[in-house]
C-alpha cells in the first residue's frame, strides 16, 4: 500500500517527479556543455592567411591578413614576376629558386617540371601593399611584384644607433638626429667633410664614433688588435648597405715614420654588424711601435663624398 505525504501525494508520485527533475537537469547540463563547446569553436581564431575584398565606390580594396602570403616558400623573399609552379601539385617557386633547384620541386622531392603561374602573377600586379619600413617613415605604396626590389633600395631601411647600450632603431637620417640630440658631445669626434681632423684612439678600444657636423652622418672607426703585429684600423658608414659610401684618407705617424691609407667606407646599418674579427679589406695595419706612451694611436683622418673626389684630384 502506497504511503501519502503531508500534501497528499503518494510516494510513487514523488519519485516520479524527482526522476523527471533529474532528467531535466541532465538535459540542461548537456545542452549547456554543447553550447559552451560551440561557443568556444566560434571564438577560436583563424590563423590561416586570408584575402578580404571590400568595395569602396568603383574601387576594390584588397586587405591581406598575412603580409608574407606572396613570399617565395623556398627563399622567403617577396615573389616577383615571373613566378613558377610545379606541374604535379602547384607548389610555387620564384625565378631565382627555379634556376637553383633545376626544375626539381623541393616540396614534392622529385622532378615535376616548373611552368609559369599566371594566376599568382596577376595577383602580384594587382594587389597593393605598404613598404615594410612604414614605421621608419616610408609612405610608399606599391604592388607586390615591386615589393622586393623596393625593399632592397629603400632609404628608410632600419639602422641602429652606434652608441654603446643604446637600442634606438630608425632610418639613417633619424638615427643621425637621435645621436646628436640624445648623446653627449664627447660620444663622437665631430668633423667637416674635405677637412683633415685628428683622432686619438685608445689602442684597446674596439671602435670610435665619428660624426659629420653638417648633416650628422655617422661613421665607425673600427679597431682590431692582432697579437704581435699591431692594430688593424678601418672606417665604415652607418647607413643602408646599398647606399654609396665615402672616400677617406687615414694617416698615422711615429717619429720619422708615417703610414697612409686611402680607401672607401663600407656601408653598414649597425655597429653590431661589424664583427669582432679582423677586417678583410680597406684596412691599415698600424705596428705596435706607433702606439704612444699613453697607449693611444694618433691619426689624422679626412673623409669626403665620392662626387667630390674629382675636385680633390
Amino acid at each position: 500500500m502506497a504511503r501519502s505525504s503531508s500534501n497528499g501525494d503518494s510516494d510513487e508520485t514523488i519519485r516520479s517527479r524527482s526522476k523527471r527533475a533529474r532528467e531535466d537537469e541532465r538535459d540542461f547540463n548537456f545542452d549547456a556543455l554543447i553550447g559552451a563547446e560551440e561557443e568556444e569553436e566560434e571564438e577560436e581564431p583563424n590563423n590561416e592567411p586570408q584575402v578580404h575584398e571590400q568595395q569602396e565606390g568603383s574601387h576594390v580594396v584588397v586587405t591581406l591578413t598575412d603580409p608574407e602570403l606572396f613570399d617565395c616558400p623556398i627563399c622567403y623573399e617577396p615573389l616577383t614576376i615571373p613566378v613558377y609552379q610545379c606541374d604535379q601539385n602547384g607548389h610555387i617557386a620564384c625565378s631565382s629558386c627555379r634556376t637553383k633547384i633545376n626544375n626539381n620541386c623541393p616540396s614534392c622531392s622529385r622532378f615535376n617540371g616548373l611552368n609559369r603561374c599566371p594566376a599568382i602573377e596577376k595577383a602580384l600586379e594587382s594587389i597593393t601593399t605598404s613598404c615594410q619600413n612604414l614605421q621608419y617613415g616610408c609612405k610608399k605604396s606599391l604592388t607586390f611584384d615591386k615589393k622586393g626590389p623596393h625593399q632592397k633600395a629603400c632609404v628608410y631601411s632600419p639602422c641602429s644607433c652606434p652608441r654603446l647600450y643604446c637600442n634606438f632603431v630608425s632610418s639613417a637620417k633619424q638615427v643621425y638626429r637621435h645621436f646628436t640630440s640624445s648623446h653627449e658631445i664627447s660620444a663622437a669626434t665631430r668633423f667637416k667633410v674635405n677637412n683633415s681632423f685628428p683622432v686619438l684612439l685608445n689602442a684597446g678600444n674596439n671602435f670610435h664614433v665619428l660624426q659629420e657636423k653638417n648633416d650628422g652622418t655617422l661613421f665607425i672607426l673600427k679597431n682590431h688588435y692582432v697579437e704581435g703585429l699591431g692594430n688593424l684600423v678601418t672606417i665604415s658608414c652607418i647607413q643602408p648597405v646599398f647606399m654609396r659610401g665615402f672616400f677617406y684618407e687615414l694617416v698615422t705617424k711615429a717619429k720619422e715614420d708615417s703610414l697612409r691609407l686611402n680607401s672607401f667606407t663600407r656601408s653598414t646599418p649597425s655597429r653590431q654588424v661589424l664583427d669582432d674579427g679582423p677586417p678583410k679589406t680597406g684596412v691599415l695595419l698600424i705596428p705596435c711601435d706607433f702606439i704612444n706612451s699613453d697607449g693611444q694611436l694618433k691619426m689624422d683622418i679626412c673623409i669626403w663624398p665620392k662626387l667630390s673626389s674629382i675636385l680633390r684630384n
